[in-house]
This record gives C-alpha cells, sequence and structure tokens, in this order.
C-alpha cells in the first residue's frame, strides 16, 4: 500500500505527526510512506522516520490562484506516483489536498481535522465572515470527496454534523495523542536542564511558570501577561516564560511592541520558536493555556505538560477543557480573565502538596487517556488504512 500524508509544514510534521507515521509504518501489511510537506524546512529530519519526502508549496494564508496551484500540483503528483490513499492534515491540505485525490482518482481519500483554527472564532467582521462561508463551503465540498474524516473534538465534529457538511457515518472520533515515553517527567538536575537554566539565570528559588502557544490574541497573551504583571510585584522570584512564534500577516497577531513592553513591566520572559519546547517544560512548575481559540478539543500545549507530570491551567473553553480534570490536575478559568488566571497560579505555587497530587494526576492522565500507541492505532483501522 502507497500513502501520501499531506501537512502544509514540516515543523508539524515533528512536533504533532510521528504518531500516525510509526503507526502506519509498524502495519501488519507493507506500506510505503510519503510525506507531502509545504515548505523544505527539515526535510532531513523526517526522512530520518523512514518516509519519502516531496515538497508542494503551499501558502499559508487563503489566496485563490496561490491555493489553485497547489491543488493542481498535489494533483499532478498523486496521478504521477499512483497513490492507494492519501491522508491530509490540517485546514489547506483537508480541503485542496482532497479535491486533488479525488481528481485524481486515488482509491482512500481522508482528513485529519484537530482544531479548526482562530478563522472561525465568532466574528463581527465582515470580511472575515465572508471568509467563513467560503471556507465552510470549501470544507463541504471536501467532505463530500473523501471517505471518512478524523476528528479529535467531538464539539467540532458536531458542527460539521450540524452544518450538514458531513454525515456522521463518515466520521472517527478519538482524543488527541501524544507519546507519553517522549514527554516523560524529568529530573531536576537532568544536565539538559541544568543547562537551560545556567543559560536563562534560573535557581532553585525561582518558581517557573509556561505557556506555549501561537503569536495570536485568542491563544490568551494578553491574560497570560497581565497575569505575570499581577503576581510579580508578591512573588519577585516567579518567572513567566512565553514560547511563542511570530504571526505576522494576520489579522489578530500580537504585536511585538506589546509584548516587549509588558516584559518590562513583569517577570516575563518572550521566547520566538524553540525547538526544546520539552526542556522549557521540563524546567517549568506550572503550564498555562488561557485560550478561546478554537483548539482540538485536547490542546498539546496542554497534553506535554501533563505527561511530563505538570500541573496545568487553561479555561473552562470546550474546545480545550477536555484536558482537564478540575481541581485534580488543573485549574479551569473564565475566557478572557487575568485575574482568575492569576489566582490559579498563586493557588498551586503555595501548595506544595496540591503540586505534588496535580503532578501525579497529570502524568497518569495523560498515559492512561491520551497515549497514541493506542489511539493512532485504532483511529487509522477505523479509517481503513489499517487492518
Amino acid at each position: 500500500m502507497k500513502i501520501a500524508f499531506v501537512c502544509p509544514d514540516g515543523v508539524s510534521i515533528l512536533l504533532f505527526c510521528r504518531g500516525i507515521l510509526n503507526a502506519l509504518q509498524s502495519g501488519s501489511e507493507k506500506i510505503e510512506v510519503y510525506v507531502v510537506i509545504g515548505d523544505n524546512k527539515y526535510v532531513g529530519e523526517i526522512k530520518e522516520l523512514g518516509v519519502e519526502v516531496l515538497v508542494i508549496p503551499m501558502y499559508r494564508f487563503f489566496n485563490p490562484f496561490l491555493d489553485l496551484r497547489t491543488t493542481w500540483n498535489l494533483y499532478k503528483l498523486f496521478k504521477h506516483e499512483k497513490f492507494d490513499a492519501v491522508i491530509n492534515f490540517s485546514t489547506k491540505p483537508n480541503i485542496f489536498g482532497s479535491i486533488a485525490a479525488w481528481l485524481a482518482k486515488v482509491p482512500l481519500r481522508l482528513f485529519h481535522i484537530v482544531g479548526m483554527g482562530a478563522v472561525f472564532l465568532p466574528s463581527n467582521n465582515f470580511k472575515k465572515r465572508i471568509l467563513q462561508v467560503f471556507l465552510l463551503n470549501l470544507y463541504k465540498l471536501a467532505c463530500m470527496l473523501v471517505h471518512k474524516v478524523w476528528f479529535t473534538n467531538s464539539n467540532d465534529l458536531d458542527f460539521f454534523v450540524k452544518q450538514r457538511m458531513l454525515d456522521r457515518n463518515k466520521t472517527v472520533l478519538t482524543r488527541n495523542y501524544l507519546d507519553t515515553g517522549y514527554y516523560f517527567p524529568m529530573e531536576y538536575d537532568d544536565p539538559t536542564l541544568i543547562d537551560l537554566r545556567k543559560e536563562l539565570g534560573i535557581d532553585r528559588d525561582n518558581k517557573v511558570v509556561v505557556m506555549v502557544a501561537r503569536m495570536i490574541w485568542a491563544k490568551g497573551i494578553r491574560e497570560f501577561a497581565e497575569a505575570a504583571e499581577i503576581l510579580t510585584p508578591k512573588y519577585p522570584n516567579m518567572i513567566f516564560i512565553l514560547i511563542a512564534p511570530l504571526e505576522t500577516g494576520r489579522a489578530d497577531e500580537v504585536p511585538v511592541s506589546y509584548i516587549k513592553e509588558m516584559e518590562q513591566r513583569a517577570n516575563l520572559h518572550w521566547f520566538d520558536f524553540r525547538k526544546d519546547v520539552i526542556r522549557f517544560y521540563g524546567i517549568s512548575d506550572i503550564a498555562v493555556l488561557p485560550t478561546y481559540y478554537k483548539e482540538g478539543g485536547y490542546p498539546r500545549a496542554l497534553l506535554e505538560p501533563m505527561s511530563m507530570g505538570k500541573p496545568v491551567i487553561a479555561t473552562v473553553s470546550k474546545d480545550c477543557r477536555g484536558a482537564i480534570d478540575d481541581g485534580q490536575n488543573g485549574y479551569l478559568v473564565p475566557i478572557k480573565d487575568s485575574n482568575a488566571l492569576a489566582h490559579s497560579i498563586e493557588s498551586l505555587i503555595n501548595s506544595e502538596e496540591k503540586m505534588s497530587a496535580f503532578s501525579r494526576h497529570s502524568r497518569n492522565k495523560a498515559i492512561t487517556e491520551f497515549d497514541e500507541k493506542v489511539i493512532v492505532k485504532h483511529a487509522l483501522t477505523e479509517l481503513g488504512v489499517l487492518q
């Protein structure tokens, strides 16, 4: 069986899709896996996963002309390579990869939704609402052209069904997933963590709160920065670390000037993209994600620190709260409430007993509910890829 796995960029493959690729290659029948990505970054690292890599440029934002070109190039690739199955991952491949696979008469056509993104948040902006309608109709077309769709968020699945975009019989629903063997609790004196603490000037007296997201308002950047500003005067040894790659060109991007100003007003340290996020989780005491973005139900920015035995704090949003047992491995706070976020952080930091209990519950929950070895294999079997 010859399969194309289509993803918009190489970093998403490395961060989110290793489990899928591993499961495809561990099946009982021989499966030849090709990864199709929209950029040439990390090609060498992806090849180390034992797959072939093909690059078809994909423009990140929506542009009718460039998207038509991407669809045409994908069609030609699928036709030439004669794939038995195409699995699309993320919005652009889901839409344009599915259309191309149908045109190329690929026998098995699938796509995977792990979150619908900021474009589907309610908005009063006329242009954004027009874009939403356009995308929903494109998604409806894509749903008609594929055999099954894999969701990790029941709210997204219900939305697609209620909008009559998709028949429920064509869906597979799971939780999100991660490699709990890779994201594991690290000892304080781990050499890699010692090096990072030296780099950042952190010692045993410091408590570290980390947030990993993208630099857009809907991820809760303002709330995190304001919580840091609230707590810094009372807890001068508490350090807030934000890892958030820039989102240049997006209407809802957070200006660098804002975060730079907040760095001056609090013990807040902002980093752009880091490949060593796992080390930042390793040195953290708490991980937070005060998001109101259209997450996939179980955001990786919560699952990863949970798997590493960290207490977590998120919002009551139905698109992220599934990862947290409120009061057992973390707290849920109201959306856009910086004071509530600060209060929850303070409540945890001041109780070693809570910190320890929440940490154990986080690790146990990650292993029992989100381990990719179980979830991914089940999903691929339900999708008809594995037997």
